[in-house]
């Protein structure tokens, strides 16, 4: 069975380098590092609430990029998963801190116990520019090896205005420290964002490390 979960994590490892290939990271992509604690618990057999807080510190810029809070209540059907949650984002840009306000739904599903779907359709209220509804569709799949340390890949779309507008690729190792309620999740990200001028499209990357702390109660 190991076997098995060797060669589909070799097949993803292929996909992820040839991503990474195709995306011409060299020339125009920075440098950032992620740092992610949340902490979740059940208050019922089926309804869990969750609060996390997110920052993203830029090489580029020495200094950090954005960060956010979130907080937010899920309820389980069976291998369906709905939840309702509130994001605050405060960000820099040319210098000035701007806000963005994100009430989001969240629809996962749970195929098996190596993949997941989750669908997140998020209103993005904005201090600067115009607010807009934004679909994100992500798909993770874990390989089930050992008890506490598990590699997985992901892989994020974002649509706005029926667009393509970034997309996330990501690779990493989930740790389950023992007898404890803490788990580990380093992982490497690569994201693409769209970029549009005119009559023009061009696409511009930012690879990432990334490190989760979660805590469940």
């Amino acid at each position: 069975m190991k076997e098995k979960y060797f060669f589909v994590f070799r097949k993803l490892l292929l996909i992820f380098f040839l991503f990474f290939l195709f995306a011409d990271v060299k020339s125009q992509t920075n440098f950032e590092n992620w740092s992610t604690f949340d902490i979740a618990g059940k208050v019922k057999k089926n309804i869990e609430l969750k609060f996390e807080y997110k920052n993203k510190y830029s090489h580029e810029d020495s200094q950090l990029r954005s960060s956010h809070v979130d907080f937010g209540m899920s309820y389980k059907i069976n291998k369906l998963i709905i939840g309702g949650f509130y994001r605050e984002i405060y960000e820099i840009k040319k210098e000035n801190r701007v806000s963005e306000f994100r009430p989001h739904l969240d629809f996962s599903y749970k195929f098996n116990d190596n993949l997941k779907l989750r669908l997140r359709n998020e209103y993005r209220i904005k201090e600067l520019g115009d607010n807009a509804f934004r679909f994100r569709l992500r798909s993770s799949y874990s390989l089930n090896i050992w008890d506490n340390f598990n590699p997985f890949f992901q892989n994020e779309i974002f649509i706005l205005k029926k667009q393509l507008v970034r997309d996330r690729v990501s690779l990493g190792i989930n740790i389950k420290i023992n007898n404890t309620p803490f788990k580990i999740k380093p992982s490497y990200l690569l994201e693409a964002n769209r970029k549009s001028s005119d009559n023009a499209v061009d696409w511009s990357y930012r690879n990432v490390l990334l490190i989760a702390f979660n805590i469940r109660l």
